[in-house]
């Protein structure tokens, strides 16, 4: 079967950390070129990943179409993977479906419920398959958990916690301020599809967001949400002025505890500490204590070596299975991805009731 030939559009830093590097583990898959709306951006990544082919976007959809189309290398591209900022998907989507090309896009999908229908249909009407970046569900230490909550081996979920610290002096992208609600815009979807996965439906109950005093921001200082997702209760907790980065998806059951660090694809299974005595915390202590370490060392390696991948190849490479003819995966169809720009914008709105 020949290789199904990719062009990566947009040159930054999830280009070049995630999807090129992902994709140069799916066998089936080529990288044709790189495209970007910075003409240097797609010169430099192309050359640091011994990319052949680069070229420079507009801002204007139906020129791109138009220069697009004399363009030899990208003709013969079967499929897009699209980087750029959240506000840049729908057009972006748009001309490579117009164009004929099968689409994955990052998270969050769009930027609109109306954009989301939109492009379903145009990827419905093209016969094209049109996935989402919902990668984390695919990490390493997350298929345990996945596997974990459907064998009921500890019986039903009992409550979700999602714990978010973000410290702004880490690398930001310079358009976040730009969204609604800023970063939260950007990376809610993670915890969104987890719950959707996990638990069911997903119903926004309650949200209290504390913005800076001058309300200048976009990115709230901090966030709460209460929310039921299927019959399981959720709480969200962002602090988005911390000292430090750190994600936390927590799930509890009635005898059992399972914690997933986001960063390092650590989980961590620690037992119910019964009264709380002295042994049961010292027990439990030594626990989390080995059960990080031992996953660190090995996953600390792939971070500094910049091959901790988070899912993205799992993803990337049923997209390009897909492509091929395979069966879809569901979990990442683009129907999946509108139900979490539904559910992001029913916080914000929420949210901004409040502000």
């Amino acid at each position: 079967m020949e290789k199904v030939r990719i062009a990566i559009i947009g040159a930054g830093n999830i280009s070049n950390t995630r999807h090129i590097p992902a994709l140069k583990r799916v066998n089936a898959a080529e990288i044709s070129g790189v495209l970007s709306n910075k003409l240097q951006k797609a010169q430099s990544t192309a050359e640091k990943h011994h990319i052949k082919n680069f070229d420079v976007l507009t801002d204007d959809v139906n020129e791109n179409i138009v220069a697009l189309k004399k363009i030899p290398w990208f003709g013969e591209v079967d499929a897009v993977v699209i980087g750029a900022p959240p506000h840049q998907h729908y057009d972006l989507v748009k001309m490579s479906l117009e164009l004929g090309k099968h689409v994955l896009v990052e998270k969050p999908m769009m930027m609109s419920k109306s954009q989301c229908d939109e492009l379903i249909q145009l990827a419905d009407k093209r016969s094209k398959i049109f996935y989402v970046m919902h990668n984390f569900q695919y990490a390493d230490r997350m298929l345990k958990l996945n596997e974990v909550i459907t064998s009921k081996r500890h019986g039903d979920i009992e409550s979700i916690t999602e714990v978010q610290f973000t410290n702004h002096d880490r690398r930001l992208p310079e358009w976040y301020n730009n969204l609604p609600m800023g970063l939260f815009y950007d990376e809610a979807a993670h915890f969104m599809y987890l719950l959707e996965r996990h638990a069911g439906t997903l119903v926004i109950d309650n949200v209290y967001a504390v913005y800076n005093a001058d309300k200048t921001a976009q990115t709230p200082r901090t966030l709460s949400v209460n929310a039921t997702a299927g019959k399981v209760p959720v709480t969200m907790m962002l602090d988005f002025h911390a000292p430090v980065c750190e994600w936390y998806y927590i799930v509890n059951f009635k005898k059992r505890i399972y914690m997933y660090d986001f960063f390092k694809d650590i989980l961590i299974s620690l037992p119910t500490d019964n009264e709380h005595l002295a042994g049961d915390v010292l027990r439990n202590s030594f626990l989390y204590t080995w059960q990080y370490w031992s996953q660190f060392l090995v996953n600390g390696l792939h971070m500094v070596m910049g091959n901790l991948l988070y899912g993205h190849d799992v993803v990337l490479g049923s997209f390009v299975r897909s492509v091929q003819g395979q069966p879809v995966d569901e979990r990442l169809i683009a129907n999946n991805g509108r139900t979490n720009v539904i559910s992001i914008h029913d916080i914000i709105q929420k949210a901004n009731g409040r502000k």
